[in-house]
């Protein structure tokens, strides 16, 4: 009887809180809405919204004709309109910090807290829904073009691509494991290897792995590593930084001590020159879709980290879509630098090195970009 009455009144007090509390008013208004939709210059629009006009009623028109049963009208209300979800999504993807927060989105464009949260995870759910139309690995066609690239232009043949590491970090600490969220940067983040091509375009991510996991273990669990012949015709490889876990397919610097000789470096100078893009991709993308300086998704379930990781998934889709229609870059961009490893790499990786990397010498001293004297 006791242990009913003290579980009891805790609950009759929620209840009589929750019935006399003060709750704000939204004075709800699509004119500052639509005043940037119509009025607004081009600038002003790719401020508030990270496209530009045409970028983002293509993009409204691949959603409704792709993931049309996740946007439309259903039963016991009826939503808002698509033009002004996918606004909200692009607001809160596009910026970062107290700019982005739920209240604060809300008060801007006029809407409840619930739609802002209701309307962003529609879209993000159907922006992971036509990932796989806008983030594919290229086909053999497209590698054997990236080859040529790499080879006329640096001297790696066969090189299809570049990989690299990046922390997404969170705004708050998780309520789920946080300890293993606890990064090398003393934060707390999610931890994805991100693989793009020479047009900046991502082709491939690996994420879900929680900050505290380094670089050569997400690379393990990812596809291509697992399954390369799947993914790589005979003489294709990627290239990484010092932070991936080398292998015949995956081909990183020279680290100390073995970097000692100029022809060693002059591989590492070349491969860092090409290897650059990847750098810029991972910069682009958190450069236009800010939020992912700092994820606002709490972790205290699976479906709300599952939530976080198709959150960076549709930043990833938008990257793309931005790039296939020719959307201009943004000027400012974050860099990101991976630390070195650990892990010993996979037997034959260093004799495949070494093979890329006579000829990537003797690449540089015919073209007379040799840099042994540097």
């Amino acid at each position: 009887m006791c242990w009913a009455l003290t579980w009891e009144a805790p609950r009759k007090t929620q209840a009589r809180r929750y019935l006399q509390r003060k709750r704000g008013v939204t004075f709800k208004s699509a004119a500052w809405f639509h005043a940037v939709r119509d009025h607004a210059s081009e600038q002003r629009f790719r401020t508030f919204f990270r496209v530009s006009r045409s970028t983002f009623s293509k993009l409204r028109d691949v959603l409704w004709a792709h993931a049309r049963p996740i946007i439309r009208r259903r039963r016991g209300g009826a939503q808002l309109a698509l033009d002004l979800q996918l606004a909200i999504t692009l607001y809160r993807l596009g910026h970062y910090g107290n700019a982005c927060s739920v209240d604060a989105v809300a008060d801007l464009f006029s809407v409840s807290v619930g739609a802002v949260i209701k309307s962003t995870r529609r879209v993000v759910k159907a922006l992971s829904m036509i990932a796989p139309e806008h983030i594919k690995w290229p086909s053999r066609s497209c590698r054997a073009a990236s080859s040529r690239f790499a080879a006329d232009g640096y001297g790696f043949q066969g090189c299809i691509g570049a990989t690299d590491s990046t922390t997404f970090t969170l705004a708050d600490q998780p309520a789920l494991r946080p300890w293993s969220s606890f990064d090398r940067k003393s934060m707390y983040s999610l931890n994805g290897i991100i693989k793009c091509d020479w047009n900046y375009n991502v082709i491939n991510f690996t994420l879900w792995c929680t900050g505290a996991a380094p670089d050569t273990f997400v690379q393990s669990t990812a596809d291509w590593h697992q399954h390369p012949a799947i993914y790589f015709s005979a003489g294709e490889y990627l290239l990484g930084d010092k932070g991936m876990l080398n292998t015949s397919r995956v081909i990183g610097p020279f680290k100390e001590p073995d970097c000692t000789s100029p022809a060693e470096r002059n591989f590492n100078y070349q491969l860092a020159r090409l290897r650059d893009k990847s750098e810029h991709t991972i910069s682009i993308l958190k450069g236009r879709w800010s939020s992912l300086k700092e994820v606002r998704v709490a972790l205290a379930t699976d479906k709300q980290f599952s939530f976080a990781m198709g959150w960076v998934v549709a930043c990833c889709v938008l990257h793309n879509f931005c790039v296939k229609e020719g959307d201009a870059f943004p000027e400012e961009a974050l860099s990101d630098e991976s630390p070195a490893s650990v892990m010993q790499p996979e037997v034959g990786a260093r004799v495949r090195r070494r093979e890329v990397q006579e000829r990537v010498c003797a690449f540089m001293r015919q073209n007379g970009t040799n840099r042994a004297n540097v």
